[in-house]
């Protein structure tokens, strides 16, 4: 991550709330040091030295779409299993109804994002670690593929 240059993770949580954009940044910047540390600490993920950039962008779009997508996601299926019978219109959380038309506007985001992934032939199993030296042979994986 160059220092003159706005981390991609803040550019994915501009908008959202300082309480949902907090945990992602802090998410990140513990992962991106570990995948650091793991890449340049070790022969066998050196070969990612020259990506870091490529690095930065996967790694936050994996903590994104953890925190951010995967949840919407399951909440357009909630609502789809709750709202089935006729006469619900909505999920209400408080003060919030999550209803048909907020339902749309999450399907759009979910798609976009999908399509986004398809574009950069990017599979979801990318997304799926838990720890950041699965995410790392992951991506020694897809670039001994790419090159071999």
């Amino acid at each position: 991550m160059n220092d003159k240059q706005i981390p991609i993770i803040n550019i994915f949580t501009y908008k959202l709330p300082k309480r949902l954009s907090q945990p992602i940044y802090k998410d990140f910047e513990y992962r991106y040091k570990e995948a650091l540390a793991i890449i340049i600490g070790y022969p066998k993920y050196a070969a990612l030295k020259d990506e870091l950039p490529t690095v930065e962008l996967l790694l936050a779009l994996s903590i994104f779409y953890n925190h951010i997508i995967a949840n919407l996601d399951a909440a357009v299926t909630f609502h789809g299993l709750v709202t089935r019978e006729d006469n619900v219109q909505g999920i209400r959380m408080g003060s919030y109804i999550l209803n048909a038309d907020e339902i749309r506007k999450l399907q759009s985001v979910i798609r976009f994002y999908h399509e986004l992934m398809e574009k950069y032939n990017l599979s979801s199993s990318l997304w799926n670690y838990r720890l950041t030296l699965d995410f790392v042979q992951k991506l020694i994986i897809i670039k001994t593929r790419d090159n071999g």
